[in-house]
Order: structure tokens, then sequence, then C-alpha cells
């Protein structure tokens, strides 16, 4: 190999391990707002995972105290898969779950399989009304 070769070779290997290295390796998180009227049945929400996604991402769900139920049952799909998850926002006991300040709560569930870069990922809830209301924001995160 000529040494243009390898100085090539490893300019193309430092800058394929920079793009994905520091502080954002594996990190890969996005946010979409709800509108303020509610999450309609045929609204799907979409996300586009750049390359240092991790195996496995979690969906997290920031809600607020008018949110009706207990659980929202989404469908997960990308192009080849689609999978049904239910993510619990309370107890048995009404308690909200997961983190949050007033009356703004965010939790956190397992996707039910890893998202690939190349593959939009696309979320709509499966709940039996029209609008849900009471969710601000879905988005995917690295699992805990």
């Amino acid at each position: 190999m000529t040494a243009k070769a390898v100085m090539f070779l490893a300019l193309a290997v430092a800058i394929a391990s920079w793009s994905c290295s520091g502080n954002h390796a594996g990190q890969y998180s996005e946010f979409v707002t709800v509108p303020a009227q509610g999450w309609a049945y045929g609204d799907t929400v979409t996300f586009n995972p750049d390359s240092c996604v991790t195996a496995s991402m979690d969906i997290a769900l920031r809600h607020n105290d008018t949110f009706p139920y207990s659980s929202l049952w989404v469908e997960v799909s990308d192009s080849l898969r689609r999978d049904t998850l239910k993510i619990d926002l309370c107890d048995a006991y009404g308690r909200w779950l997961g983190n949050g300040l007033g009356s703004s709560h965010q939790v956190h569930a397992r996707l039910p399989f890893a998202p690939e870069p190349a593959r939009t990922l696309n979320i709509r809830h499966i709940m039996r009304v029209d609008t849900v209301k009471g969710i601000e924001q879905i988005g995917i995160l690295p699992a805990y």
C-alpha cells in the first residue's frame, strides 16, 4: 500500500469515528411537539434517526394532568416492521409515573425494536378515541 493510500485510509477512519464520537456517541434523541388541540388518530409522528443511534432506544412521552387515561397504546413501525406498545402513565392508584414538575410529566418505555438510520420510524396512537388530549411531546432517546 502506498503512503497516499495509507494516509487516505487513516483520514477516512478518523472522520468516520469522529462523526459518532465525543459527547454525542449513541446519543440521538429527538422530540416532536403535539398540537395543543390534541393528538388526532390519523396523525403519525415520524423520526429519522441518524447514523449514531444506539441499539436500544426508548420512546418518551411528556404529558400533563389533563391526560384522561392510565396508559397510552401506540403503534411503532418502519418500512419492514410494525408492533404495538402499551405505555403506562399512572399506577393503579392514579399516581403519575415518571418524572416531572407541576402538571407536566415524562415517562419512558423501550421501543419494541431498534430504529435503523436508513428507515423512518413512525409512531401513532391507537386509542379508541379520535383525539387524545394531554400529550405534549413524543420523542425517542437512548435507553436508560
